[in-house]
This record gives structure tokens, sequence and C-alpha cells, in this order.
């Protein structure tokens, strides 16, 4: 196929049109790398492979914007990319690359998250869904919740603090116990801070 004419087109692109009405979306840093200018012939087969790399360098650059406003796991970014039209193929070549240059890091990023948790009072129960729901693997969480360091007693005096001294006051100790238990604090734990607390009052 004999190529017609180049257009820059919105963004960093550029559209490739051919003899005969087919035209194609190409980066432009790819096109210039490749020389590409009006008259070249192309097989079906190097259109193919430069739809392949186009659309790779556009995932890249589309999933480095998105790791600058937020920080995302290596599965939430394929799935962000996706959303984004970009395929499959493209948004995994993508990931894995920044993964390669150390952009993502779903281990140090976990440890991160786990820290946060821990200092916001949470039970490792409670942290482990968090965590997971963020997209991290199931093995990668614990790990990450093992290196965090996780007080109970700590924890569970957050947590009153935040959210049930009103009930205590009010005496719904049993709603308060129940409430607890249900974010992940063990019996004893939960037990006996609920105890210390009786005695202050």
């Amino acid at each position: 196929m004999r190529l017609e004419n180049i257009r820059r087109e919105k963004g960093h692109a550029v559209r490739l049109s051919f003899e005969g009405g087919g035209n194609v979306l190409l980066d432009l840093d790819l096109c210039a790398e490749k020389c590409i200018h009006e008259g070249d012939e192309f097989s079906e087969a190097q259109i193919k492979e430069l739809l392949s790399e186009s659309e790779y360098r556009r995932a890249k650059s589309r999933a480095l914007w998105l790791l600058d406003r937020y920080r995302y796991t290596e599965r939430r970014l394929f799935e962000k990319l996706r959303a984004a039209n970009f395929d499959a193929a493209a948004a995994k070549r993508a990931t894995e690359r920044l993964k390669e240059l150390g952009l993502i890091n779903d281990e140090s990023l976990a440890e991160q998250y786990a820290e946060e948790c821990a200092r916001r009072g949470m039970s490792k129960k409670e942290a482990f869904a968090r965590l997971y729901t963020k997209g991290f693997s199931a093995d990668t969480v614990k790990s990450a919740l093992e290196t965090a360091d996780f007080d109970e007693e700590n924890g569970i005096a957050v947590q009153i603090e935040k959210k049930y001294k009103a009930k205590l006051a009010a005496g719904e100790t049993q709603k308060v116990y129940a409430a607890l238990i249900r974010k992940g604090f063990s019996h004893s734990a939960v037990r006996a801070a609920l105890k210390t607390t009786e005695n202050d009052e």
C-alpha cells in the first residue's frame, strides 16, 4: 500500500492515509523515528507492526501521566489503561516496562499503605481487606502487613477515640464491642480495652 498523505492530529499523533482510502493513527515520535514519508510503500504486516508499537508508546505515555497523579498497583494501572481503550497487549507491555524501570513497585507501595493503616488504628484484618481491594495480591498484602507496626491495644484506643466515645458514655458497651470485633480486633484485646475504659471512667 502506498502512503498518500500524512496529517498531524490532536495530541501526539499523525494520521497516515493510503491510496484506496485506508488510514491509521500513529504516534508522532514513532513516525519520525521510522522516517515515514508520503509515497512510501507498506505491507499489511508492516502497518500492523507500526500500529502495535504506536499503541504501546501511547499506553506507556498515558501510564506515566496516571502515575504522576496517583499511586497505582500494577493491576490497577493495567485496568486504568484498558478503561482508556488501550488494547490488552499494549497495556500489559506498558505496565511491565514501568515495573522494570522501578516506577511501579507493588511490594514497596503495599508496605507504605500498611504503615498508613497501622497509624490510623486499623486491625490487620481490616488493613488486609483495604489493601486487597486496591489491587495488591494476597501474598503481597500478607508480606506488607508483617513489616508494619500494628498494635492492637493502640489501634482499639484510636478507634474508640475516633468513633465510639459517645456510645460508651451512653452505656452501649456491647454495641461497641461487636463493632470492634467486626473490624478484626481480637476478643481478648477488645475486652481488655473496654474494661480499661470503664475503669478510667
